[in-house]
Protein backbone atom coordinates (compact mmCIF):
# COMPACT_ATOMS: atom_id res chain seq x y z
CA UNK A 1 0.00 0.00 0.00
CA UNK A 2 1.42 3.35 -0.53
CA UNK A 3 1.02 6.73 1.24
CA UNK A 4 -2.71 8.29 0.45
CA UNK A 5 -2.66 11.70 -0.73
CA UNK A 6 -4.28 14.20 2.22
CA UNK A 7 -5.50 17.63 1.70
CA UNK A 8 -3.13 20.10 3.22
CA UNK A 9 -5.77 22.66 2.89
CA UNK A 10 -7.77 24.32 5.53
CA UNK A 11 -11.23 22.01 6.37
CA UNK A 12 -14.12 23.45 5.40
CA UNK A 13 -17.76 23.80 7.32
CA UNK A 14 -18.84 20.85 5.87
CA UNK A 15 -15.87 18.77 6.18
CA UNK A 16 -16.32 19.58 9.76
CA UNK A 17 -20.34 18.89 10.33
CA UNK A 18 -18.96 15.48 8.31
CA UNK A 19 -16.77 14.92 10.92
CA UNK A 20 -18.31 15.83 14.01
CA UNK A 21 -21.49 13.72 13.20
CA UNK A 22 -19.48 10.86 13.70
CA UNK A 23 -18.42 11.81 16.83
CA UNK A 24 -20.18 11.19 20.58
CA UNK A 25 -22.94 13.53 21.42
CA UNK A 26 -20.97 14.38 24.57
CA UNK A 27 -18.16 15.66 22.49
CA UNK A 28 -18.25 20.11 21.76
CA UNK A 29 -16.07 20.63 18.68
CA UNK A 30 -14.69 24.09 16.87
CA UNK A 31 -13.38 25.09 13.51
CA UNK A 32 -10.73 27.30 14.10
CA UNK A 33 -8.84 28.57 10.88
CA UNK A 34 -9.17 25.19 9.10
CA UNK A 35 -8.30 23.04 12.48
CA UNK A 36 -10.77 20.52 14.34
CA UNK A 37 -10.21 21.53 18.07
CA UNK A 38 -12.02 20.18 20.57
CA UNK A 39 -13.40 21.63 24.05
CA UNK A 40 -12.53 20.31 27.77
CA UNK A 41 -15.57 19.41 29.57
CA UNK A 42 -16.53 22.20 31.60
CA UNK A 43 -16.34 21.90 35.07
CA UNK A 44 -19.56 22.63 37.84
CA UNK A 45 -18.64 26.09 38.16
CA UNK A 46 -18.25 27.12 34.24
CA UNK A 47 -21.80 24.99 33.68
CA UNK A 48 -23.82 27.24 36.39
CA UNK A 49 -22.39 30.15 34.74
CA UNK A 50 -23.82 29.04 31.53
CA UNK A 51 -27.07 27.95 33.55
CA UNK A 52 -27.08 31.09 35.07
CA UNK A 53 -27.47 33.36 31.97
CA UNK A 54 -29.55 31.11 29.92
CA UNK A 55 -31.86 31.79 32.59
CA UNK A 56 -31.56 35.16 33.39
CA UNK A 57 -31.72 36.46 29.79
CA UNK A 58 -34.63 34.22 28.78
CA UNK A 59 -36.28 35.56 31.71
CA UNK A 60 -35.83 38.64 29.98
CA UNK A 61 -36.51 37.61 26.86
CA UNK A 62 -40.23 36.29 27.66
CA UNK A 63 -40.85 39.25 30.09
CA UNK A 64 -40.62 41.70 26.89
CA UNK A 65 -42.91 39.34 25.33
CA UNK A 66 -42.54 40.25 21.56
CA UNK A 67 -38.81 40.72 21.32
CA UNK A 68 -36.77 40.15 18.17
CA UNK A 69 -34.29 38.49 19.78
CA UNK A 70 -33.63 34.93 21.45
CA UNK A 71 -31.14 33.48 23.59
CA UNK A 72 -29.85 29.92 22.97
CA UNK A 73 -26.59 27.93 23.62
CA UNK A 74 -24.70 25.55 21.94
CA UNK A 75 -25.18 27.12 18.63
CA UNK A 76 -22.42 27.25 16.43
CA UNK A 77 -21.25 30.85 14.69
CA UNK A 78 -20.01 30.73 11.01
CA UNK A 79 -17.24 33.56 11.17
CA UNK A 80 -16.03 31.71 7.37
CA UNK A 81 -16.02 28.86 5.52
CA UNK A 82 -13.10 27.80 7.72
CA UNK A 83 -14.20 29.07 11.30
CA UNK A 84 -16.91 28.18 13.03
CA UNK A 85 -16.22 28.46 17.12
CA UNK A 86 -19.05 27.81 19.32
CA UNK A 87 -20.05 29.73 22.71
CA UNK A 88 -21.58 29.01 25.95
CA UNK A 89 -24.59 31.05 25.18
CA UNK A 90 -25.51 34.15 22.14
CA UNK A 91 -28.58 35.61 21.69
CA UNK A 92 -29.33 35.91 17.86
CA UNK A 93 -32.42 37.47 15.92
CA UNK A 94 -35.46 35.30 16.49
CA UNK A 95 -36.07 32.70 13.88
CA UNK A 96 -39.93 32.60 12.47
CA UNK A 97 -41.54 29.01 13.47
CA UNK A 98 -40.47 26.02 12.32
CA UNK A 99 -37.35 25.97 12.87
CA UNK A 100 -35.12 23.71 10.76
CA UNK A 101 -33.78 20.81 13.05
CA UNK A 102 -30.50 20.66 10.51
CA UNK A 103 -29.87 24.54 11.88
CA UNK A 104 -26.25 24.32 13.33
CA UNK A 105 -24.79 27.95 12.83
CA UNK A 106 -25.97 31.44 12.45
CA UNK A 107 -23.45 34.43 10.96
CA UNK A 108 -26.04 36.90 12.13
CA UNK A 109 -25.49 36.48 16.34
CA UNK A 110 -25.84 40.03 18.01
CA UNK A 111 -24.51 39.06 21.54
CA UNK A 112 -21.69 36.07 22.54
CA UNK A 113 -20.89 35.05 25.90
CA UNK A 114 -18.09 33.13 26.86
CA UNK A 115 -16.87 31.29 29.80
CA UNK A 116 -13.36 31.22 30.36
CA UNK A 117 -11.54 28.32 31.02
CA UNK A 118 -7.79 28.31 31.71
CA UNK A 119 -6.93 25.77 28.85
CA UNK A 120 -9.19 28.55 26.52
CA UNK A 121 -8.92 31.73 27.68
CA UNK A 122 -5.93 32.75 25.30
CA UNK A 123 -8.22 32.16 22.41
CA UNK A 124 -11.27 33.53 23.82
CA UNK A 125 -8.96 36.40 24.39
CA UNK A 126 -7.72 36.99 21.16
CA UNK A 127 -8.76 34.61 18.15
CA UNK A 128 -12.01 34.54 19.33
CA UNK A 129 -12.66 38.21 20.56
CA UNK A 130 -11.37 39.57 16.46
CA UNK A 131 -13.60 36.49 14.94
CA UNK A 132 -16.78 37.51 16.72
CA UNK A 133 -16.34 41.25 16.15
CA UNK A 134 -16.02 41.02 12.80
CA UNK A 135 -19.74 40.13 12.35
CA UNK A 136 -21.51 42.76 11.31
CA UNK A 137 -24.67 42.31 13.17
CA UNK A 138 -22.70 41.22 16.34
CA UNK A 139 -23.10 44.16 19.05
CA UNK A 140 -21.47 42.55 22.23
CA UNK A 141 -18.99 40.13 22.74
CA UNK A 142 -18.64 39.12 26.75
CA UNK A 143 -15.98 36.88 27.94
CA UNK A 144 -17.20 35.40 31.97
CA UNK A 145 -14.30 34.51 34.37
CA UNK A 146 -15.10 31.67 36.26
CA UNK A 147 -12.88 31.90 39.44
CA UNK A 148 -13.13 35.36 39.82
CA UNK A 149 -16.36 37.90 39.22
CA UNK A 150 -14.99 39.25 36.61
CA UNK A 151 -16.74 40.25 33.53
CA UNK A 152 -15.06 41.86 30.71
CA UNK A 153 -17.24 43.30 27.84
CA UNK A 154 -15.97 44.57 24.11
CA UNK A 155 -19.11 46.83 22.82
CA UNK A 156 -19.30 48.26 19.45
CA UNK A 157 -20.84 51.10 20.74
CA UNK A 158 -17.19 51.98 22.37
CA UNK A 159 -15.29 50.47 19.22
CA UNK A 160 -15.00 47.66 21.16
CA UNK A 161 -12.36 48.28 23.61
CA UNK A 162 -12.14 46.62 26.78
CA UNK A 163 -14.77 47.89 29.60
CA UNK A 164 -14.22 45.50 32.82
CA UNK A 165 -17.10 45.12 35.30
CA UNK A 166 -16.82 43.23 39.20
CA UNK A 167 -18.43 45.12 42.27
CA UNK A 168 -21.39 43.73 43.48
CA UNK A 169 -23.64 46.31 41.94
CA UNK A 170 -22.18 46.15 38.31
CA UNK A 171 -24.54 45.34 35.41
CA UNK A 172 -24.25 44.80 31.81
CA UNK A 173 -26.56 47.12 29.84
CA UNK A 174 -27.47 45.99 26.16
CA UNK A 175 -29.19 49.00 24.56
CA UNK A 176 -30.14 46.88 21.20
CA UNK A 177 -32.09 44.16 22.97
CA UNK A 178 -32.92 46.85 25.79
CA UNK A 179 -32.06 44.51 28.98
CA UNK A 180 -29.45 44.83 32.13
CA UNK A 181 -27.72 41.87 33.51
CA UNK A 182 -26.54 42.09 36.90
CA UNK A 183 -23.22 40.14 37.51
CA UNK A 184 -25.03 39.62 40.62
CA UNK A 185 -27.56 36.90 38.28
CA UNK A 186 -24.36 35.75 36.35
CA UNK A 187 -22.49 34.49 39.29
CA UNK A 188 -25.67 33.59 41.69
CA UNK A 189 -24.78 30.27 43.56
CA UNK A 190 -21.33 30.15 42.84
CA UNK A 191 -19.51 31.93 45.73
CA UNK A 192 -18.20 34.47 43.86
Amino acid sequence: MGVPRISTAPQTIAEFYDFTDRQPDEEKWELIEGEFVLQASPGPPHQRIVRNLTIALGNRQFERDNTSWEVLPGLGVRISNISRPEPDVLILPKLPPPLDPALRDRDDVLVVFEVLSPSTAERDLRWKREAYTSLPSLTHYVVVAQTAREVVVFARGDGFDEKRFSGRDDAIVFPALGITLPLSEIYRDTGL
